[in-house]
């Protein structure tokens, strides 16, 4: 082990309560004109939460949308219709899946009517919107949307982006983990976290200008470019973008939030005459650092003259970092595919169960001849 520590690992501790702060519907009421509007759907009933945990997507009959990005007419029913199956299909098996899948169907989103309604609704009204829970949007999805982006506009696409999360599914199976062990007065937090929906106003963000920040004792201690491309024109606007955050934090954060460390997350747009707020998360290892490590943050010391990196891109380092975002969470064009014809779900299925008996057979009869 070094004498300067590199090889120390600091633990960042966090508390249940700091989690609970960073859940949208803490903060948003008091941001709320620095934030784009949005809707929250609270508390989850226990029936949705486990749609979302389900293994698979089932999805609604009255969510359609369109085959290519921007043709309106190209449109159909992410699962067969009764005026689908009339048509007849190759086998009377596959016609049994399809009235099982069916029923299944309507019980589920019979279960939880009310927060189906409520999202049908609040889009019709205020058209498309980005969907995320307490903590995580869904952005490691967007491969299964036409679109490449979070735009939804129905509740098909909000469904099929929160059943396709990785993030999404972390906030609901793990939202306090790293919390290490407090006094029996904490422990209740977790049981009195209610799970909500957020439905956010959908508008283009040049991912260009998003920005997260990282906050230590009150002070900023790091800003990092969050889309991992390069881009040429950020460099020459290094002291814009210091100042308009600078100035949001003095004005808008330093004193209000409850915590002294967190991470903030801006989108700053053109002509830089104001700051979005986008999200707050933990100060910790669970809070992607992007172009900073964990180390550097942990080991920090905060001084009243610090002066803190803005770290972008450029044409030295684009190499380094030059990996699609979220593509860890990618498949294969076939499954995109099939998640939006029910037809081609069953035969993915299928082969799938296929090479499945396969490699058990395979197994077997190797097991068979260890014997022999």
């Amino acid at each position: 082990m070094s004498e300067d520590g590199a090889h120390v690992f600091h633990k960042i501790p966090v508390t249940k309560e700091q989690i609970v702060n960073c859940s949208f519907s803490s903060w948003y009421p008091k941001y709320k004109k620095h934030v784009p509007k949005a809707h929250i759907i609270k508390p989850l009933p226990q029936s949705f939460i486990d749609y979302l945990s389900s293994d698979g997507i089932e999805l609604p009959d009255d969510g359609h949308y369109a085959v290519n990005v921007g043709d309106g007419d190209n449109e159909y029913s992410d699962w067969s219709s009764d005026s689908d199956n009339d048509e007849g299909d190759e086998s009377a098996d596959e016609e049994d899946d399809g009235q099982k899948v069916s029923q299944g169907k309507k019980n589920t989103f019979e279960q939880f009517k009310e927060v189906h309604e409520d999202i049908k609704d609040y889009i019709r009204q205020n058209g498309p919107v980005t969907p995320k829970l307490n903590w995580s949007a869904p952005r490691d999805a967007t491969w299964i949307l036409t679109s490449n982006t979070m735009k939804c506009e129905n509740a098909s696409d909000v469904y099929l982006l929160l059943n396709s999360s990785n993030y999404i599914t972390h906030d609901l199976s793990s939202g306090f983990a790293g919390v290490e062990e407090e006094e029996e007065n904490d422990t209740k937090k977790e049981t009195e976290l209610e799970f909500e929906l957020v439905l956010r106003k959908w508008f283009n963000i040049n991912p260009a200008l998003e920005f997260r920040c990282f906050v230590k004792n009150r002070k900023i201690i790091g800003v990092t470019q969050r889309d991992l491309n390069y881009y040429d024109y950020l460099d020459s606007l290094s002291e814009k973008i210091r100042d308009l955050i600078d100035d949001f934090f003095e004005e808008v954060l330093i004193d209000s939030f409850p915590d002294d460390n967190y991470v903030f997350d801006v989108y700053l747009p053109r002509p830089f005459d104001r700051v979005w707020l986008i999200d707050i998360n933990p100060f910790a290892r669970k809070t992607d650092p992007q172009l900073f490590t964990w180390h550097e943050l942990a080991i920090t010391e905060v001084t009243d003259d610090f002066d803190y990196d803005l770290r972008l891109i450029t044409e030295t380092n684009k190499g380094r970092f030059a990996v699609k975002e979220h593509s860890e969470n990618q498949v294969p064009q076939d499954v995109v595919d099939a998640s939006y014809d029910p037809s081609l779900m069953v035969e993915l299925a299928k082969e799938w169960r296929e090479l499945q008996l396969k490699q058990e057979e395979k197994e077997e009869e190797k097991e068979e001849k260890e014997e022999k």
